[in-house]
């Protein structure tokens, strides 16, 4: 039963990404579309990447070192 349900979940992800995503990053949009909160999201350190994440609706954290931080940054 384990491995049929994760394997059906596999699928919902791969047509997720075919149907939503994969159109988004190959054809971005002038704006950023609403994030979807059913998606877990990602951590990433390239600001490209994220950028095109952000634009198709992927909640996205980015990763910066310490130096790049202004002290006047609330974080």
């Amino acid at each position: 039963v384990a491995q049929v349900q994760r394997t059906l979940l596999d699928i919902h992800a791969l047509l997720n990404y075919i149907e939503i995503l994969h159109p988004l990053l190959t054809s971005p949009p002038s704006k950023p579309v609403h994030a979807n909160p059913t998606w877990m999201g990602c951590f990433m350190k390239k600001t490209q990447i994220c950028k095109s994440f952000y634009f198709a609706g992927v909640p996205v954290w980015l990763i910066r070192h310490q130096e790049f931080i202004p002290d006047t940054m609330n974080i």
